[in-house]
């Protein structure tokens, strides 16, 4: 028992430094679980004359984890798997651990849920591991590593609660099968918030609706409207030349505004201005909105990604990043996976219109970065949204 103990602190200690610093760098999405196992137990005695008169046991298994990404994690367990008994009354008792890699091969919705919805996944897992085998009989399949293998199915029942059915091969003398209860825990540290973005204004914007100021919240910047006609012929978008012009005297950025016009003499050449010789670029897509929890874009959203699409043409040289924020409802996980789909959605749009990807810089916050107050719903739907800004390098 002392060598199996002994293996047990080195794997726990080596383990924890392994899942500590990848959930430092990948989220703190741990797990825990714990589970009752039944097990086949094949025992082979050097003295042939003895034969096994049991072979099932019972036990229980208790593990925990990091998950990697949606589809992988990385699991450490130990095992209690009963005992086979032998003639003579004699028996051998098995105990492991093992550290193991899951990867979830199917998976119905990776993992996040729709209201009153569950999600499923089939997962294979593959480990090293280290059993003891407890008896006073000498056996001759008794190396004490392993290579298993196994899977199984988990169920979602919320975002955080899952219950799983296994099925493990450890070695040629031992198998079990569990059932298994996992809650997840921790997530990203949050951001704090920045400050409010100008949003990409016309000219002469169309009225349009306001968030409204929550106590202790400040009020919400006005949103343009979206132009119903198709752009960049529309009177609403911001004037875009056919051929970027050309910068004159007294124009030290190169922007084409002159210097005593210019509020933003640091401009980069190239890039689309505005009259004021300040970014177009700078601000929320506000006419880019989706579906509330999906990565489906409203009608009219495509609107202003055409309108940026243009702009994006006509100024050969500009690259632009583009931001997505989501607010806080379901998990971290859940906000993460929401903008990933929502920042793919533009880009394929935006490539299939003629923009080189190469162009678009894409970069997920999930709902790390409220601006406004997610406890209403005004404030929710204000923070779901598209940002985007010059990337001059």
């Amino acid at each position: 028992m002392s060598i199996f103990r002994n293996v047990a602190i080195v794997s726990i200690t080596l383990s924890s430094l392994l899942i500590s610093g990848a959930a430092h760098a990948l989220g703190d999405q741990w797990y825990i679980g714990l589970g009752g196992s039944g097990s086949w137990l094949q025992p082979n005695p050097v003295d042939n004359d003895i034969d096994i008169t049991e072979r099932q046991g019972t036990g229980g298994t208790v593990f925990f984890g990091i998950d990697i990404d949606d589809r992988s994690s990385s699991q450490l367990t130990f095992y209690s798997l009963g005992e086979a008994e032998l003639d003579g009354n004699e028996t051998v008792a098995y105990q492991a651990v093992d550290a193991s890699i899951l990867y979830r091969i199917y998976d119905t919705k990776d993992r996040r849920l729709t209201r009153g919805g569950i999600s499923m996944a089939l997962y294979g897992r593959f480990a090293l591991g280290y059993a003891q085998r407890d008896t006073e009989l000498r056996l001759s399949n008794d190396a004490a590593v392993y290579f298993g293998a196994g899977g199984g199915l988990e169920l979602f029942l919320t975002n955080n609660f899952s219950m799983r059915l296994e099925g493990m091969y450890h070695d040629q003398d031992v198998a079990s099968a569990s059932l298994q209860l996992v809650g997840r825990f921790g997530g990203a540290p949050r951001a704090p918030a920045r400050a409010p973005t100008r949003p990409i204004s016309t000219p002469e914007p169309v009225a349009s609706p306001t968030v409204p100021a929550q106590p202790n919240v400040p009020a919400a910047p006005v949103v343009p409207a979206v132009p119903t006609s198709p752009v960049p012929e529309a009177p609403s978008q911001p004037a875009v030349p056919a051929v970027p012009p050309v910068a004159r005297a007294g124009d030290t950025d190169g922007d084409t505004v002159a210097d005593s016009a210019d509020e933003c003499p640091g401009s980069a050449a190239g890039f689309p201005v505005r009259p004021n010789g300040c970014a177009l670029f700078d601000g929320v897509l506000s006419g880019i909105k989706f579906s509330p929890g999906t990565a489906n874009l409203l009608p009219g959203a495509t609107n202003q990604l055409d309108f940026l699409a243009n702009v994006l043409t006509q100024y050969p040289q500009a690259r632009v990043e583009l931001h997505a924020h989501a607010d806080d409802q379901g998990t971290v996980r859940d906000q993460a996976i929401l903008t990933r789909g929502r920042l793919r959605e533009i880009g394929t749009y935006l490539v299939r219109k003629g923009v080189r990807a190469n162009r678009l810089v894409l970069r997920s916050f999930g709902g790390t970065r409220p601006l406004y107050d997610n406890s209403t719903p005004q404030g929710r739907d204000a923070n779901n949204r598209i940002e985007v800004f010059e990337k001059s390098n």
